[in-house]
């Protein structure tokens, strides 16, 4: 794609080292709203950072546990990252269970793709448009928001994205950049698809596989690849993996990767995980909400694949767009085919679509189109409309009665109505590419900040592990090696975190059997006369310390009332009611 003929002040700053320290701000800014302020989140965040937690505590690196039983079915890449992050900034957090820490390594994650999109659009489709395209990924919404959460998702979109950009820095002419010769980028692929396997197995792997096959077949040709077979790049790779991969295989008789391939990769393709089943389509209609801001840029973005896809299969003025159409259309179509589905399972495939946006937004200021910018602005106030409808909902999850709920809403509406508002104002008013991409990533972090940074840390009901740990220090009656901690009905990961890995999550029988005068004890308000009636023949009673704890929980989808009290023996209880008030 042709480079404006006079270089301005705006591209000599894309083209420099400003360029990707810009990017990687915006990236760094969109991923920390709420990261020291939001509590850990069920349920997938909630495990990662235990198991991480326990990891430290036992001094083992080499096998996952959750608590003392059962293994976690992942690589172990992201929790050494975590761990690293959580040893070296106990001294600022003060405790290991804090979460701000074990999100830290998710929001670099989110830096390296938006700095590699920046590094592999430059040569797909021209420094300008990357930058565009970089800058609407980084303060995307899905992207803000798994680079903010303590899981695999985001390190996983860094390196898959690192791969895929060296692929495209191998794929350009070789002026492109002088600076990287084809082994030098070969190292930078072998490298970046090593980690993204100790990150989660063969994700990486699949994405660039797909993306090399649907191109090479398109293409008809794949002489620009022969750099990938230089020795060095894959013993690399080897050297990254293997040390792990063979502790592993010898520690559990190759049980580990027997769990992780029919436990957990198969049950997902094969739709029997979590039952997150959806029908073929559902990444593409979440699509525009999920990469907002980019979403005003689609309809130019699909003027661009028409044209792209019209072109001569030699057509070097296209080769970008065909690139950025292997990499996006394949893993996404493998995606939707997938029985089991969520949000951000689609996630490698936005900086691709990103890096098309971006070409037309930059399109769109030297063509006549009629329709794309007229399409854009109401696919923009539409996607627009639905984040803040759910930002005024999660308002109402914050403590206070009805009449309180609907004040929150209604002054989040407009607060967010007024972001959008703004923002559409200045796209019809603004022309320039440049102008329109600054008010489209300023409305994402205004929209971000206020979602993640003022509300859902105040929507205390979402957070129903967090309140009654607090119910418990009000109590006195957080758990110590003298007082065990009983769980009844609510087997939530984040409760262990934000408690102690030994805390006992037991069924009324086998809690009412085991239980002692004086221990600690979480009864789910379903379960509460079931305890009740166990604990009875044994002449203990559960005696409630505090009001019920209600809210909603993410992980069962469901809500609950949590009792937080002690065990006593019922004749004593019942003595000291009896007993006559004493005088002064």
């Amino acid at each position: 794609m042709r480079a404006p003929d006079t270089i301005s002040l705006y591209d000599q700053f894309a083209r420099g080292w400003r360029g990707f320290a810009l990017i990687a701000l915006i990236g760094l800014v969109s991923s920390q709203f709420g990261a020291g302020r939001i509590p850990v989140i069920d349920t997938d965040e909630a495990r990662f950072a235990q198991a991480t937690r326990q990891m430290v505590e036992t001094g083992d690196y080499t096998e996952i546990r959750l608590q003392d039983e059962a293994r976690n079915k992942k690589p172990i890449g992201v929790h050494w990252l975590q761990a690293a992050s959580v040893q070296l900034l106990e001294p600022f957090s003060g405790r290991r269970n804090a979460v701000w820490p074990y999100r830290l390594p998710s929001a670099l994650g989110i830096v390296l793709a938006a700095m590699a999109t920046l590094w592999g659009g430059a040569a797909l489709i021209g420094q300008r448009p990357a930058f565009f395209g970089a800058g609407l990924f980084a303060a995307g919404m899905l992207a803000g928001f798994q680079g903010m959460l303590a899981t695999t998702d985001a390190l996983l979109l860094g390196f898959t994205t690192a791969a895929l950009a060296a692929l495209a820095r191998l794929r350009a002419p070789p002026e492109a950049d002088a600076r990287f010769g084809p082994r030098a980028v070969s190292l930078v692929f072998w490298t970046a698809l090593g980690c993204g396997v100790m990150i989660k197995g063969p994700v990486t792997p699949l994405v660039v596989g797909l993306t090399l096959l649907a191109l090479a077949g398109w293409e008809r040709r794949a002489a620009w690849m022969k750099p990938l077979l230089w020795w060095p790049g894959p013993a690399l790779a080897l050297l990254i993996v293997l040390p792990w991969t063979i502790a592993i295989w010898l520690r559990t008789d190759g049980q580990f990767f027997h769990d992780m391939l029919f436990l957990d990769i198969a049950p997902k393709l094969l739709g029997g995980h979590e039952g997150h089943f959806a029908l073929p389509g559902f990444h593409t209609f979440l699509l525009p909400f999920l990469i907002f801001p980019a979403t005003y840029a689609l309809p130019a973005a699909a003027r661009i694949i028409w044209d792209g896809v019209r072109a001569p299969r030699g057509d070097e003025a296209h080769a970008g767009v065909r690139f950025l159409l292997a990499w996006a259309v394949p893993t996404l179509i493998f995606f939707e085919l997938a029985p089991t589905k969520l949000p951000h399972y689609a996630l490698p495939v936005y900086p691709a679509i990103a890096l098309l946006c971006g070409a037309g937004l930059a399109a769109m200021h030297g063509r006549r189109w009629r329709s794309t910018h007229p399409a854009g602005l109401v696919l923009f106030a539409v996607s627009g409309l639905v984040i803040v409808t759910l930002m005024a909902a999660s308002a109402t999850f914050m403590p206070g009665d009805g009449a309180a709920d609907f004040r929150r809403a209604v002054s989040t509406a407009l607060i967010g109505l007024g972001i959008v508002g703004a923002a559409f104002t200045g796209l019809i008013m603004l022309h320039r590419p440049v102008a329109r991409a600054a008010v489209l990533v300023m409305c994402a972090l205004a929209l971000s900040f206020s979602l993640r940074e003022r509300l859902l840390p105040e929507a205390r009901s979402l957070f129903v592990s967090n309140e009654a740990t607090a119910a418990l220090t009000r109590a006195r009656l957080t758990p110590r090696d003298d007082r065990p901690l009983w769980v009844v009905g609510y087997s939530e990961p984040s409760l262990i975190f934000l408690t102690r890995t030994s805390i006992r999550l037991a069924e009324p029988a086998e809690a009412s059997a085991q239980a002692q005068t004086g221990d600690a004890m979480i009864v789910e308000g379903r379960l509460l006369q079931t305890m009740a009636s166990e604990l009875a023949v044994r002449g203990l009673i559960f005696a409630s310390a505090e009001p019920p704890v209600r809210g909603f929980t993410l992980g069962r989808g469901e809500r609950v009332a949590l009792f937080v009290g002690e065990i006593s023996e019922a004749a004593a209880l019942s003595e000291a009611a009896d007993a006559p008030p004493q005088s002064p």
